[in-house]
């Protein structure tokens, strides 16, 4: 007995089936929501009225999602159960660049989005529904789409002869790289497209001569006048101010 069982015990084990191993699988990324989160840009004086002006506790000013907030604003203003809405605010930014006319363009920091859920006459209930950062007391509301996709980029030289700026980063930031999103103060109407490719550069000398290529970027949400771009890869720091050619 005491020659078989050492047999038994090896043939136990070797018949035991093996631990199951836990496959890691990657995150997937959701783009459009990582483009609706980026920052934006008014170049009006006159902000959205609608706000957020509390929620189911009083004494409660910063919210997340699932949390109910209440909304300045009903049926009265257009407000209407189901409607969704960007929850943004606006950021005391002193490293904006200015527009080429000599417009100051305000920082706008999106905080996440909101779903309407009912509605009186001059305030509504909605609920937090993607933060992309804390949702404060006092942010302003204004309509929610998600952006498009951009197409791939496009091809063509870069036109350092007629670049723009890049504008301002998030939420005060004045570097960005690889991955980061920046507004740029070009747009439609100086016939920028969603996946157009972008080369960030800097200039060697004053009046012409080699630059400096820095970075690649795609234009990603377009707007008349500013545009927001997606840094593809960098070499160094991109930094407020930097100097963009849009390939042609």
């Amino acid at each position: 007995m005491s020659r078989i069982a050492p047999v038994a015990l090896a043939v136990a084990f070797v018949a035991s089936p093996a631990p199951a191993q836990t496959v890691q699988r990657p995150a997937v990324r959701d783009l459009a929501r990582e483009l609706a989160c980026g920052p934006a840009v008014s170049l009006t004086s006159a902000l959205p009225t609608l706000r957020i002006v509390g929620g189911k506790d009083l004494r409660r000013t910063l919210f997340a999602p699932g949390d109910p907030v209440v909304i300045n604003g009903g049926s009265a203003q257009g407000v209407k159960a189901g409607q969704d809405y960007f929850v943004r605010r606006l950021v005391a930014d002193r490293f904006v660049t200015p527009m080429t006319d000599g417009t100051k363009p305000k920082s706008i920091h999106t905080a996440g989005w909101i779903h309407i859920l009912e509605v009186g006459n001059d305030s509504a209930i909605a609920t937090v529904t993607q933060a992309c950062d804390g949702v404060i007391e006092g942010d302003y509301i204004e309509p929610f789409a998600l952006p498009a996709l951009p197409s791939s980029p496009s091809a063509g030289e870069p036109d350092y002869a007629n670049p723009g700026h890049v504008m301002l980063a998030d939420d005060r930031r004045q570097i960005g790289g690889a991955g980061s999103l920046m507004v740029l103060d070009r747009g439609s109407d100086h016939g920028l497209r969603s996946g157009q490719a972008l080369t960030i550069f800097r200039p060697t000398a004053e009046n012409g001569g080699p630059v400096f290529r820095i970075a690649r970027a795609t234009a990603v949400v377009i707007g008349a006048e500013t545009s927001l771009i997606r840094i593809d890869d960098s070499s160094d720091a991109i930094n407020v101010g930097d100097l963009v050619a849009i390939h042609r």
